[in-house]
């Protein structure tokens, strides 16, 4: 199974693309590993994760389509109705390209064998604490927006937490660590939906009351935390031990 990513027919099950493999080629590197082929379990992961995908590029012209067909219904509802929609069609979105990453990662699951999911202490260290306190805040807002964005982001925590481990070596493992770590940030980001509920601000800025400054804070509160935990997440994972990623 540790063999080079050979993207001979990439319309067959199993096969990564080329940008597939220029995409796990970029995100080595930038974890300080130079390959000119990467191993094949590698490719088929991080390929996946890309946004030109195969599928991305369709998921968005529908949600855009969607997004646009929302507006002209919803044209004369207030901003924060029109905000708890464009919530909805993100979290639409991000649950379809999620949906594309656990069909890479089933396929690769059967290649390398089904490993056992890391202990639930475990995968929040690896998760980071920044993040899921800043989760926590997010959807404890109670708005729609952070309410649309929980039941997407319950479904990729879900995955971190009870996904298996899969690997077939020491550096395989290292980077499933890595990407379960990064897939919380990337398929449910929690500012995103702080943001989104901010119309209640939008809303009170002609007479700035009390509402209006607490939604602010709650912004900066949720963006600042989840910064924080990308950053750290950036500098904790910004070089890979040595092992075999391709060759």
């Amino acid at each position: 199974m540790r063999e080079p990513a050979l993207p001979v027919d990439p319309g067959l099950p199993g096969e990564p693309t080329l940008p597939d493999v220029g995409r796990t080629q970029a995100w080595l590197a930038r974890r300080g590993v130079a390959v000119w082929l990467p191993a094949r379990l590698l490719a088929l992961r991080i390929g996946a994760r890309g946004f030109a995908t195969r599928g991305a590029p369709r998921y968005l012209i529908v949600v855009a389509c969607l997004w646009w067909f929302g507006g002209v219904l919803f044209h004369a509802v207030e901003l924060p109705g029109r905000a708890a929609v464009t919530a909805l069609l993100v979290a639409l979105y991000l649950v379809l390209r999620l949906r594309r990453v656990q069909a890479a990662d089933e396929v690769a699951e059967r290649l390398a064998g089904t490993g056992r999911p890391p202990a639930p202490g475990v995968a929040a260290k690896q998760i980071g604490w920044w993040y899921l306190v800043s989760a926590a805040v997010t959807f404890a807002g109670g708005a729609f927006a952070p309410a649309v964005g929980a039941g997407a982001a319950a479904l990729v925590l879900a995955r971190a937490f009870r996904a298996p481990v899969i690997a077939e070596d020491e550096a395989s493992r290292q980077a499933d660590e890595v990407l379960r770590a990064e897939d919380v940030h990337r398929f449910a980001p929690c500012a995103v939906y702080a943001f989104l509920a901010m119309p209640v601000f939008v809303v009170d800025w002609a007479v700035p009351g009390a509402l209006g400054w607490w939604a602010l804070a709650y912004l900066v509160a949720v963006a600042g935390m989840q910064l924080t935990g990308w950053l750290l997440l950036r500098r904790r994972y910004r070089r890979l031990p040595p092992g075999y990623y391709g060759r």
